[in-house]
């Protein structure tokens, strides 16, 4: 998936927009050319090719990723933009020419006319950039339900010549592309596609375009809500003596030791004859003489316990117990059944069930322990969850899943821009019951890059009468800032809850540098993309909200409510390259305001999953 979201974010990358002022109008044809209607057709291809060079732009998108090599005997001979009447081609070995040597055929040099100065250059370089991906792993992720469901989407827009829609032709293109000894090429990728040419629906194309460039100005018109918003939570707030303010980003003094334990999950209608053994790794402080206050911290999907040691000794070092369970049906051995196993279907829904049930085990499992019982406080119960985590403390915290919602959202599915929403509509699968997913011993949650969007929606949401602070990285593609984190933080109705910003961070940046494994060859550009650019600083930030906010909210440290404001995170803790903002309140009103604009995104949809106006 982050292959083709880069394509994406390349397509915005300055040196693709075109030159519309001073330039001439070309002389010579623009490609095929095909007049059949009146000149107003002709004038907006002409615009079309101004705003964007957008056949170099689409070329670039989809050459950035790969070298090039020689053709293979079947292959594409042209990629296809049509628009209405009217259709642009450029030629694959054009593409390949100009990567090889530099010099552009008369047709490809139109389109290279458009881009800024220095844009060749750099345009000639992401064309001639390799790409390692296991062959294996393209082919699971393709097969996979959700991979199915993208490259559905995909090939709306990437079609065969006779109009259907790409999806089969882009997987087989991509597998075989991968399986090349020399690494996978975007050259590769166009000449293995299956088919004599390759099609862009223009106008679903122009659509996208639109629908890309209207988020990302409504997600920074949101960032400068929260901005503003901030400025003015630290100009109403107590001025504060940075002589004695603790550095929360540091360890904390307690000594604290770890064991494993070993549960069954406890969810009553697992089926007969099947168990779900997980493993728990639990830290508890050393020389505490009454009952500790216990975190227990929910991975993401496709991550493990072993990420969240870090996080997990930090809250340790500070006094707390942590619990950090292995979810077994979402960890790292799903990822790799996904990207090794030929007969592997797809998350299994009740994931979204048992991960809860997880969390409720581990509270009864050390209620029924005589030693633990006394050690622990276990009625007064934090939770910090990281992406499908995020979700997974939300749905402790009192949020049911929203059947209905997710029913009416997903059969079709609306969104095109969350690749969230490809995950949160496996729960459509789930049939209708209450779970009895809230567990009245959980009394505050931090919730990292959330998916909720679909999962929970704003009724169920505003159901949250506990402390809850909701965490976003402002460049996160995976479970996208606007509809995964500041929307649902404007639907909470806890008087106690708080949004903290990372500007910029992406959807892993909270524990450091990642290793992102052997699957595939992750270049810096999409590690960057995946990570923000100071992960360490991410990190560092969230060590000292989850200090704060546990600190506040569960172990009666009423000095810590200064490290959950604005002033703290503003002018204490936040730097260069990763800025942070802390807020208390948001509404849509600020959110429209910022925009100048309805959004294009609904803040409220109505409760049939179809976007409504904004409350």
């Amino acid at each position: 998936m982050a292959i083709l979201f880069d394509t994406v974010w390349l397509t915005r990358l300055p040196l693709l927009q075109a030159a519309v002022h001073d330039r001439p109008e070309p002389a010579i044809k623009l490609g095929r050319l095909v007049n059949q209607a009146t000149v107003e057709p002709r004038r907006r291809m002409k615009r079309w090719l101004k705003r964007g060079s957008l056949i170099v732009a689409i070329a670039a998108g989809l050459i950035a990723l790969g070298g090039w090599r020689s053709r293979p005997v079947h292959s594409a001979d042209y990629l296809q933009i049509r628009l209405g009447f009217f259709s642009v081609s450029v030629a694959i070995n054009d593409l390949q020419t100009f990567a090889e040597t530099g010099a552009a055929p008369d047709e490809l040099e139109t389109y290279l006319r458009y881009l800024p100065p220095g844009g060749r250059e750099q345009f000639r370089e992401a064309l001639n950039r390799q790409f390692q991906v296991s062959p294996v792993a393209v082919s699971q992720v393709t097969y996979s339900n959700i991979g199915t469901d993208f490259l559905t989407r995909l090939g709306n827009i990437i079609q065969t010549p006779s109009g259907l829609n790409g999806q089969k032709a882009i997987r087989a293109a991509l597998i075989v592309s991968a399986a090349d000894p020399e690494g996978f090429s975007a050259l590769s990728f166009l000449q293995n596609f299956p088919t004599v040419g390759i099609h862009i629906d223009g106008r679903r194309l122009l659509t996208l375009q639109q629908e890309v460039s209207s988020y990302f100005s409504y997600r920074d018109a949101a960032l400068t809500a929260i901005a503003t918003q901030s400025a003015a939570e630290v100009a109403a707030a107590d001025a504060i003596s940075w002589e004695t303010v603790p550095d929360l980003r540091n360890y904390g003094e307690v000594r604290f030791t770890k064991t494993v334990l070993q549960l069954s999950n406890q969810f009553p209608d697992i089926p007969a004859g099947q168990s779900r053994e997980f493993t728990v790794d639990l830290y508890l402080p050393e020389g505490r003489l009454t009952p500790t206050q216990l975190v227990i911290i929910s991975h993401g999907l496709g991550s493990n316990s072993q990420e969240f040691a870090q996080m997990a000794e930090h809250l340790a070092s500070y006094g707390f117990a942590v619990a950090v369970p292995e979810h077994p049906g979402s960890n790292t051995n799903y990822q790799q059944e996904l990207l090794a196993n030929l007969a592997y279907t797809g998350l299994d829904p009740y994931e979204f069930i048992y991960r809860p049930w997880d969390i409720k085990t581990i509270l009864n499992t050390l209620a029924a322990d005589s030693i633990y019982a006394q050690q622990l406080d276990l009625e007064n119960v934090g939770v910090i969850g990281h992406s499908f985590g995020g979700y997974t403390a939300l749905a402790l915290a009192g949020a049911p899943l929203n059947q209905d919602f997710i029913q009416a959202t997903c059969e079709p599915m609306q969104y095109v821009l969350n690749l969230s929403t490809l995950l949160q509509c496996r729960a459509a699968l789930l049939p209708p019951a209450d779970y009895g997913l809230a567990d009245d011993r959980v009394s505050a949650i931090m919730a990292y890059s959330p998916v909720t969007s679909v999962l929970l929606g704003p009724e169920n949401l505003a159901q949250i009468q506990k402390p809850v602070m909701i965490v976003t990285g402002s460049s996160d593609f995976v479970a996208p800032a606007v509809p995964e984190q500041i929307h649902p933080f404007v639907w909470l109705e806890t008087p106690h809850k708080h949004l903290a910003a990372f500007i910029p961070a992406s959807h892993v940046s909270i524990n450091g540098e990642v290793d992102f494994g052997d699957q595939v060859d992750i270049s810096p550009r999409v590690a960057s993309l995946l990570t923000g650019p100071d992960p360490q600083l991410s990190s560092n930030y969230a060590q000292a909200l989850n200090t704060a906010f546990m600190g506040f909210y569960l172990s009666d440290r009423p000095n810590y409510q200064a490290f959950l404001g604005a002033v703290y995170a503003e002018q204490y803790l936040s730097e260069e390259p990763v800025q942070l903002r802390v807020i208390s309140a948001l509404t849509a009103a600020q959110l429209i305001e910022a925009y100048g604009d309805e959004p294009p995104i609904a803040i409220y949809p109505d409760s049939d999953g179809i976007r409504s106006e904004n409350e």
